[in-house]
């Protein structure tokens, strides 16, 4: 999954949002680092979201469709845990993308948080701190010439490095801007975050499970049914408002929506054991 064009292509579309979005004037409306919180917050998401539901739907169809997952079965492995292994193993990779993007995000609410300060103080109009937002998109920029630089002498693969660079530099910025200037948005968007990364796993599951049975577009279309029918539940998992005026999102809250996801969710993956089993 992470060497897949698409998930590239998310992560990118994800940390452009996360990343430029704040460094207009948007934010002087409001809450100085609304604006970056929000945009972050919202490309993990929606890109998220997508990419948990069709890069689940494309594993899963792959390893039918080209005979793989006939010779996995060859080994003394169960199809129950090779179904739930290979879930596992595309969650992780959602992981990989939503932890990129929260490290660019927490960089940029950071940046945007200073340069609310900076208007303040002197009544000028400042958009998104400069170090800020240059390791913002040193994280969107850099990791593609890496990726090109190691595939054109190395052979490495293109997108799997690039995500990968992309991930450290991440993470690297969220860890030393918020320890060199704190502002506590690493701590704030953390609970936040989970959360979206709860939701995500739900819709992965339930992707996982219906690509087993059916083909690619009827599992999109089932799976899209599921967010439709959980839509009204989504406020309880997408929770940017409660960030607003120093507010936050408790570990408790995050503790029991997780609770209240896994029925859900463990309903698909057993789904997902059985048509696994039924399998010719």
């Amino acid at each position: 999954m992470l060497s897949e064009p698409l998930t590239l292509l998310l992560a990118l579309t994800a940390l452009v949002l996360a990343v430029f979005a704040p460094a207009f004037h948007y934010h002087q409306f409001g809450e100085a680092s609304r604006m970056a919180r929000d945009a972050g917050l919202s490309a993990i998401f929606t890109c998220g979201s997508a990419l948990a539901v069709f890069g689940a739907i494309r594993a899963f169809r792959r390893e039918l469709e080209t005979g793989t997952f006939e010779m996995a079965l060859a080994h003394p492995v169960s199809r129950s845990g090779f179904f739930l292994a290979k879930a596992a193993g595309l969650f992780a990779a959602y992981l990989v993308f939503a932890l990129t993007v929260f490290g660019a995000a927490v960089t940029i609410v950071i940046g945007a948080t200073v340069a609310g300060r900076i208007a303040a103080r002197t009544g000028e109009i400042a958009t998104v701190w400069g170090p800020c937002l240059a390791s913002g998109v040193a994280v969107a920029v850099v990791p593609l010439l890496v990726g090109a630089a190691l595939n054109r002498f190395w052979r490495f693969r293109f997108v799997l490095t690039s995500m990968a660079s992309a991930l450290m530099l991440a993470i690297a910025s969220a860890a030393t801007f918020s320890f060199l200037i704190g502002t506590g948005a690493l701590a704030r968007l953390a609970p936040a975050v989970v959360l979206l990364a709860v939701y995500a796993a739900l819709l992965a599951s339930a992707a996982s499970a219906f690509s087993v049975r059916f083909a690619a577009n009827a599992a999109a279309s089932l799976t899209g049914l599921v967010f439709a029918a959980t839509l009204p539940f989504v406020g309880n998992y997408y929770m940017a408002e409660a960030l607003s005026h120093g507010g936050s999102v408790p570990w408790s809250y995050v503790g029991l929506a997780t609770l209240a996801a896994i029925p859900a969710a463990g309903a698909f993956l057993l789904l997902g054991c059985r048509f696994v089993r039924d399998i010719g």
